[in-house]
């Protein structure tokens, strides 16, 4: 008998994640992020941005309440079983790191060719069509060191919308102040939204320009008082 997919992608049920564990009162967190929805969250504290994204993508356990991705508890899972979950979520996240050893085009390609059986072809294919989508004249194959900081922004955005992730994080300073990555990320981030998947972006100001035409279904802040409901400003 066939099962439906799970309504919401991204659950935190009073969550609460290490960082603010020591804090006299713990902050709990909740949200439902439902298929094909997306929601900014404004976070101001770097700390507390960097755990929340390794809460939602299950990096680090919740200390209290608990993160579900797809129905499923991330701590419930083994680690091979999370591993492999991860594979359906891309992201944008410190995109000026990349691993030394590989070629920018390895590390854009390996985790879709890691996590699924399509041909190594067919990947290639699209992510170059996504690249130029991003502003690059196709998918970059110097190595870090030898492209400039904006490129690597962009190549990072053609890492996390390859294929078909469930779940979209965005959580990246250099990547809010590109401006003409608006339209781009925008069409981007409709297209996961079109197929059923959901998308999260944390910045310090929901109105950052790369952001400008993304609508959210939800806008947060993130603080002392938990996940709120916040006004979007321009």
């Amino acid at each position: 008998m066939e099962t439906s997919a799970p309504a919401s992608v991204l659950s935190l049920r009073q969550a609460a994640f290490f960082e603010r564990r020591i804090a006299a009162r713990p902050v709990a967190l909740d949200l439902e992020l439902g298929r094909g929805q997306l929601a900014l969250v404004e976070v101001e504290d770097e700390v507390d941005a960097v755990a929340f994204v390794d809460l939602c993508v299950g990096l680090a356990p919740a200390t209290l309440g608990g993160a579900f991705f797809l129905g499923r508890e991330w701590r419930a899972e083994t680690y091979r079983e999370n591993l492999d979950r991860r594979g359906r979520i891309g992201s944008v996240v410190q995109s000026q790191v990349w691993p030394a050893h590989l070629s920018i085009a390895q590390s854009v390609l390996m985790p879709r060719l890691y996590h699924t059986r399509r041909a190594e072809d067919d990947v290639i294919a699209e992510a170059t069509v996504l690249a130029r989508r991003f502003g690059l004249p196709g998918l970059p194959v110097g190595r870090r060191e030898t492209m400039p900081a904006g490129e690597l922004v962009r190549a990072a955005c053609v890492r996390a919308f390859l294929g078909t992730p469930d779940l979209v994080v965005i959580h990246d300073a250099a990547l809010d102040q590109i401006a003409e990555l608006a339209v781009p990320m925008a069409q981007a981030l409709a297209a996961v939204q079109d197929r059923g998947g959901a998308a999260i972006w944390l910045t310090a100001h929901a109105g950052v320009p790369a952001a400008r035409f993304v609508a959210a279904d939800h806008v947060l802040r993130l603080g002392d008082r938990g996940l709120v409901a916040a006004r979007r400003r321009q």
